[in-house]
């Protein structure tokens, strides 16, 4: 078996991904006529051609929103002698701000204030100048609605207005709506700038009160124990006390018997309890410490730490014994051939963190999609199953990998839908009566290929197996 069957790329997908970068160049070519056309109307003079090519050089020479604001006034100015002032709504204060002008320059951000003019969507003028509206990209408002930012961004006002005549009105227009394109990008920019200062502060805040504090838990934990330990003590002291009454006072002696019956029952719930609490504490802190780690935050992508992992014995059976009680409950019978698969074949060099979260996904969407289905002999039958191939020269020559499968019976997914499960936000047609983001898969798949492995998913006769690959990069670990 090779590492591209099951995959959800092939001749068909291949086709329509040519078709749609091929119908995307065309229309790039149509927008690129229409913009000849267009500068062949406009009919600009060399100088207002020149005053474009400069503000689109500055506008990228200079990076800061600042800058941006001082370049848009300096050219009118230095081209054809117009004073200007920007004005630019601030969506914090819900007010139009003066931010730079022409005769004074960039205002300081505290000495700025509510500007006495109307945020209009089309040119006007006032007694002394003319005023024009900056139209931000429609574009990115819409792809990016957290900006919280209208369409308009701002205004540009021109004056003395006596020294626009209708060819430099017009090319104002054109210039303004280029301040607002460059503007638009810039105050992008600077908010992911912003978010990612916050997140990596954010990041620093959660290591600092809830990973570090989450500690104390394991101290906790070893205490308790040792309460349950010397309560067990306790009780053998009063087995010794009832041994040693036995022949005396019987009414006494059945009485503590039955204490101690109590005792020992409460002290075996307790005992329980503990051991759950325990492991719950290191599944939710293995998660906690690997999704909150802040190395992904200032990498902008999931940063590994590798680490030799039975999978068997440090991810399978962990999960299990979680999931086995929520299988039972639904009727779902657990087809663990995994088990049977040596431990010197189930060693591999992974974050253990990330792909513990992948098994989780997998054994959680199957508790959630698993459906009873009826086999060739007539039998209800409501399954998951799960195991583990060694795979000869999947990721080329001499490099080996383990693929795990997991089926769930259920109605089988279309070709189509196969193809679009780990996709961010896809969820199939039959999983709409289960909560869910479409999320989870996505995650898997993030994981998986940044471990070099690949994902899949196989519609079969009586369900669907989904898998994901992982290549064996220490081989010593193995014998195949």
């Amino acid at each position: 078996m090779g590492k591209r069957e099951g995959n959800s790329t092939g001749p068909v997908g291949e086709n329509h991904a040519e078709s749609a970068q091929q119908e995307s160049l065309l229309n790039i070519r149509d927008r690129v006529r229409a913009k000849k056309n267009d500068y062949g109307r406009y009919n600009l003079e060399r100088s207002q051609e020149e005053a474009f090519a400069t503000f689109f050089d500055l506008a990228q020479e200079y990076t800061s929103i600042d800058n941006l604001y001082q370049v848009c006034v300096a050219v009118p100015k230095e081209f054809f002698g117009l004073e200007s002032s920007l004005y630019v709504f601030n969506p914090k204060r819900c007010r139009l701000e003066k931010v730079c002008s022409s005769l004074d320059g960039l205002v300081p951000v505290e000495l700025r204030e509510a500007a006495g003019l109307s945020l209009k969507s089309r040119p006007y003028e006032t007694e002394d100048t003319w005023v024009f509206p900056i139209h931000g990209n429609e574009t990115l408002t819409k792809q990016y609605p957290f900006l919280n930012q209208s369409e308009l961004l701002g205004l540009f006002e021109i004056f003395p207005k006596d020294l626009l005549d209708a060819r430099k009105h017009f090319f104002l227009e054109k210039f303004t709506n280029r301040i607002g394109y460059n503007l638009h990008q810039k105050m992008l920019i600077q908010q992911n700038i912003d978010h990612i200062k916050f997140i990596n502060q954010l990041v620093a805040d959660i290591e600092h009160n809830v990973i570090s504090p989450n500690l104390y838990y394991r101290l906790f934990l070893i205490r308790l124990r040792k309460h349950i330990a010397a309560y067990g003590q306790l009780q053998a002291r009063l087995r010794d006390l009832i041994l040693f009454l036995r022949d005396g006072d019987e009414a006494l002696s059945r009485e503590l018997c039955e204490i101690h019956h109590a005792l020992d029952e409460s002290n075996q719930r307790l005992d329980e309890a503990a051991r759950g609490l325990g492991k719950h504490y290191e599944h939710t802190s293995l998660f906690l410490e690997t999704l909150l780690r802040r190395d992904h935050f200032e990498k902008g992508t999931y940063v590994l730490r590798k680490q030799p992992c039975n999978f068997r014995t440090e991810i399978i059976q962990p999960l299990l014994e979680r999931y086995l009680p929520l299988f039972e409950k639904k009727g779902i019978t657990v087809d663990n051939r995994l088990e049977n698969v040596p431990d010197e074949h189930g060693t591999l060099f992974v974050d253990k963190g990330l792909i513990s979260q992948v098994f989780d996904n997998f054994f959680s969407n199957a508790l959630k999609y698993t459906r009873e289905v009826e086999d060739q002999l007539g039998n209800k039958i409501k399954l998951v199953s799960y195991n583990r191939q060694i795979l000869r020269d999947c990721f080329g020559e001499g490099m080996h990998g383990v693929r795990f499968n997991f089926f769930t019976t259920g109605e089988p997914l279309s070709g189509k839908e196969a193809r679009k499960l780990f996709r961010e936000g896809f969820r199939a047609s039959g999983s709409r009566t289960e909560k869910g983001s479409g999320h989870g898969l996505h995650f898997v798949k993030n994981v998986v290929e940044i471990h070099g492995g690949d994902v899949g998913c196989e519609p079969q006769r009586y369900g669907n197996l989904i898998y994901f690959t992982l290549p064996m990069k220490e081989q010593t670990q193995f014998t195949v």
